[in-house]
């Protein structure tokens, strides 16, 4: 007889674990740190410059504090040393401060290459479609599995999908990034993600409490259809991850924030799909259900 891990058995271990990671990471990354927002939603001015030499970020900024210019953001492109991405906040006159901001970087052999400005109310405006993105997703995703399964389910999967939300947003304010649109839609490519997985679950799950509901616990169902499904997950999960994981290497500064989101969120939204969302629905359908 073949023997499976009990998944379910540890559902308790898994709900502490994941209290911890999240209670720890928002304490830490949320109210110690604080949140840091991009000029996406702050609104600023971003630039991005080349320099004929290798120079380094502390000479960029220092640059700037010579002239006085305060609260600038610099960082490498691609992980180069001669190109860097520089961000300024909302000022009162951005055509007058990109005049002189040109002006500084020209002075040292530096080729202005792009500028973009976004103003604070575009930034407020961009910031509340991304957190109703989010929440439409999630709205959107309860109603599908609540018809396709049962809403049982369907609280399961949300439930699972926000601990996902919350350990990945902890996680990434902890490192100290900063939030902006690539982020967001790395966030909804999580949820769309890890909403995959469960479902693979659950739809086992299905199968086998047609036949196996009046031999076995609901427990055990579980359980087993958690372990049936056990190689697919994690075959899929590695595949994806090292396609990210390549990215996240070697796609340079621009893209290293939403691969990091992505890594994070592919091994919170695994280990979900095999601890968190078939046990919530256990533990669910055990007070629903009297019968169990």
């Amino acid at each position: 007889m073949k023997r499976w891990m009990d998944f379910i058995g540890k559902r308790y271990f898994a709900y502490g674990l994941s209290i911890f990671v999240i209670v720890a990471s928002w304490l830490y990354g949320g109210l110690l740190k604080g949140p840091k927002f991009g000029i996406d939603f702050t609104g600023g001015l971003l630039i991005q410059a080349k320099f004929k030499e290798n120079v380094g970020t502390e000479f960029v900024r220092s640059l700037f504090k010579k002239e006085n210019i305060k609260s600038v953001s610099v960082q490498n492109l691609r992980d180069s040393k001669s190109e860097f991405l520089i961000r300024l906040p909302v000022v009162k006159n951005p055509e007058k401060v990109t005049a002189k901001v040109r002006e500084i970087l020209e002075k040292n052999d530096a080729e202005v290459r792009k500028v973009e400005m976004i103003g604070p109310t575009i930034g407020k405006e961009l910031k509340r479609k991304g957190i109703l993105a989010l929440i439409y997703a999630t709205i959107g995703i309860f109603i599908y599995i609540a018809w396709r399964f049962e809403t049982i389910f369907a609280v399961g999967a949300i439930l699972a999908l926000i601990h996902d939300t919350l350990a990945t947003v902890g996680i990434f304010m902890s490192d100290g990034r900063e939030f902006s649109l690539p982020v967001i839609a790395s966030l909804l490519t999580i949820i769309g993600y890890s909403i995959n997985d469960t479902i693979v679950v659950y739809d086992r799950i299905r199968e086998n409490m047609k036949t196996f509901l009046k031999k076995k616990r609901f427990e055990e169902i579980v359980n087993d259809s958690i372990n049936q499904t056990l190689s697919r997950t994690i075959i899929t999960s590695l595949t994806t991850l090292f396609v990210v994981l390549t990215i996240y290497l070697f796609g340079g500064a621009s893209l290293n924030d939403f691969a990091f989101v992505l890594l994070v969120g592919i091994i919170v939204g695994t280990y979900s799909s095999i601890f968190v969302a078939s046990s919530i629905v256990v533990d669910w359908y055990k007070k629903v259900k009297k019968h169990i």
